[in-house]
């Protein structure tokens, strides 16, 4: 990164290990990222991040239900309390709850068809995003970049 996370920090002490100036480069280019999307969820359909993200996966589950378990394990930034997520997407009329089949304790949650419309109406800049984005890395970098991430998330370090 040559200087460049330190530039972005504006710090001028050397980093404690190579490890932390690539951790924090990763934890800024994510940011940098999904700042617009953030943004243009709240502005387009008045949704946060991980209430889309519960949104993707109840449609792609669709129309069979999730227990929030369930959802929880699939979104992409984990959320200690899918329960509150559900009950505002509830609220809103994007998502319908029910009890299990199976198990009646279990509540299970559904999309409804309000929430399948936002989608929708989402569907193309979801498209056109990640071109936005990441386009001018052009092919090659990509390849490279998907190749040291796929490497990072199969054997991260623990801690602590």
């Amino acid at each position: 990164m040559a200087g460049g996370v330190a530039r972005e920090l504006k710090q001028k002490r050397a980093f404690s290990s190579r490890e932390q100036e690539v951790l924090l480069g990763i934890r800024i280019a994510a940011a940098r990222i999904t700042e617009p999307w953030d943004k243009f969820l709240k502005a387009t359909a008045s949704l946060t991040p991980n209430q889309y993200n519960v949104l993707r996966i109840l449609r792609g589950s669709h129309p069979a239900r999730l227990a929030c378990g369930d959802i929880s394990e699939r979104m992409i930034t984990r959320d200690p309390d899918v329960t509150r997520l559900v009950d505002r997407l509830s609220r809103l009329g994007l998502v319908s709850r029910a009890r299990g089949r199976r198990d009646r304790r279990v509540v299970e949650i559904g999309i409804t068809e309000k929430g399948q419309q936002i989608l929708l109406t989402l569907d193309e800049h979801v498209a056109r995003f990640p071109k936005a984005m990441l386009g001018h890395l052009g092919p090659t970098k990509l390849e490279q970049l998907s190749a040291l991430l796929e490497a990072v998330m199969a054997d991260l370090g623990t801690f602590p």
